[in-house]
Parts: C-alpha cells; structure tokens; sequence
C-alpha cells in the first residue's frame, strides 16, 4: 500500500483490522454482541456502533 502511493493506510488497515477483530469475537461467543464487547473491552454502544460502521452481519442482541 506505501509503496503503490495509497494514501490512509493506517484508516484502512485499522478499519480491517477491527472488522476482524469483532468478526472473531462475534464467532467465539455465537453472535452475541453484549458479551463480544466485554471480551473486547468495549461498552454495548460501541461495538453497535461500529458493527453497523463496518457492515458486519451476523451479530445478535443479548
């Protein structure tokens, strides 16, 4: 990505990032967002949020 000149390397691999992150957490505890953000260390809001942020399917409410 540096070398091709792509400019916001560090926005898109931290969105990347992130949306693997909560993926994982999603799959370990069954799509159950609530204890997917505690593992995390991140409030019910904030995983909410940035799963519809990130357009990520699969999670359920508590």
């Amino acid at each position: 990505m540096l070398a091709s000149g792509q400019q916001e390397v560090m926005d898109v691999l931290g969105r990347q990032f992130e949306s693997a992150l909560i993926r994982t957490a999603l799959k370990f505890t069954h799509g159950r967002k609530n204890d997917a953000a505690v593992r995390l260390g991140i409030g019910r809001n904030t995983i909410t949020r940035k799963i519809a942020e990130l357009g990520i399917d699969g999670a359920k409410d508590d």
